[in-house]
């Protein structure tokens, strides 16, 4: 079972390394510093600070936008739900979809759920989204980033190891349930 876990660890941080921006990052660009000083930077380097006109949709994949999107995923939940919410991103969300059984975890899971949602309706294809990057492969990895952050409320919110391993399950039905029935969501 250790040896699951420590795969299953291994392929998510994988996965998070995998959204990260390529190129020239910067201080400037990682989690750790000041949400505020982030928020200036990361929409004055995308859209030259100021949002597109009304009606002006951003032409899908725009590289900028994709890295903003991709340091946006990256940032630790706490740190997401901080984030000015500036379009030319959706930051609509609808909470968590409760799996059978698991209604307890739906207020626990929440910021996990906003963050999964601003993934599937900024890189999916669905009709009123950006489509930056609406592949199987970006699909997946909004979906580990999922786990992860849900599997983080676990180890922050619940200490005990019974209540942990029970949270844990939680999240990973959660998670089965995008993998199995998300394709419609996040596609068009």
């Amino acid at each position: 079972m250790r040896t699951l876990v420590r795969a299953l660890a291994a392929t998510l941080a994988a996965s998070v390394l995998a959204l990260a921006p390529a190129g020239n990052a910067t201080a400037d660009d990682t989690p750790e510093r000041d949400t505020a000083a982030w928020n200036e930077n990361t929409w004055n380097a995308t859209t030259g600070g100021n949002a597109p006109a009304a009606g002006n949709t951003p032409v899908a994949g725009n590289p900028q936008l994709v890295r903003a999107a991709d340091r946006i995923m990256a940032l630790p939940v706490e740190r997401f739900m901080e984030v000015e919410r500036k379009p030319p991103f959706n930051w609509t969300t609808d909470g968590c979809s409760v799996p059978g059984g698991m209604a307890p975890y739906m207020k626990l899971f929440t910021p996990a759920c906003t963050l999964h949602d601003f993934g599937y309706r900024n890189y999916g294809s669905r009709a009123g989204t950006l489509s930056l990057d609406p592949t199987p492969a970006r699909r997946k990895a909004v979906d580990d980033r999922f786990l992860e952050e849900m599997r983080r409320t676990c180890d922050r919110k619940r200490p005990t190891p019974l209540r942990r391993a029970a949270c844990y399950g939680a999240a990973h039905t959660y998670y089965d349930a995008v993998r199995i029935g998300g394709g419609r969501a996040f596609y068009a």
